[in-house]
């Protein structure tokens, strides 16, 4: 079983995320350092009673931009036509398909469920990339709508520990040129 390779944009948000921490903590540093002095009660409850309703506004406007633009995001199916369907069975420790391959360009659906256990059904590319995954479980059908254009051989592999033999439940998918 190939190992996914995991590329340079988890560096970058570490690193993005260090520098963020470490400019807030120096921030409430200084300003802690600052504010030193006593602050009468009434002078901190006036200024923060006028504050507060402009605060909220703030916040309800950035938390519902937020969850409206994610959802242009979300890995749902946007009503595309699928090209094939893909049945996936996952047992302990095997993955079983069919059909076996699709040709490239394909939206697939590969519907995805278990025989026994709890398993992870993910999907990477020839060159490593993590696609998509889902939960495979037994008794329920799963969907997960993929398109594969490029042609190659798709690494299957179990990303839920589901007992003993877990880390060599893998298998191939083709996808033709």
């Amino acid at each position: 079983m190939e190992e996914p390779s995991f590329g340079e944009p988890q560096i970058g948000v570490a690193i993005a995320f260090v520098v963020i921490a470490l400019a807030l903590v120096a921030i409430f540093a200084l300003v802690a350092l600052q504010s030193r002095r006593e602050v009468p009660l009434e002078e901190v409850r006036g200024v923060a009673y006028r504050i507060r309703p402009a605060w909220l506004a703030l916040l309800v406007v950035l938390l519902s931009g937020a969850v409206i633009g994610s959802m242009f995001f979300l890995p749902y199916t946007r009503g595309a036509d699928v090209g094939a369907e893909v049945k996936v069975v996952g047992g302990q420790f095997y993955w079983s398909m069919s059909p076996p391959d699709v040709p490239a360009g394909t939206e697939v659906d590969f519907a995805v469920t278990s025989a026994d256990v709890n398993h992870g059904f993910g999907v990477y590319d020839p060159d490593g990339e993590l696609l998509g995954s889902v939960q495979a479980m037994p008794g329920y059908t799963n969907h997960l709508d993929l398109r594969l254009d490029k042609p190659g051989s798709y690494l299957i592999a179990c990303l839920e520990f589901c007992g003993l033999g877990h880390h060599e439940m893998a298998a191939r998918f083709e996808v033709t040129p």
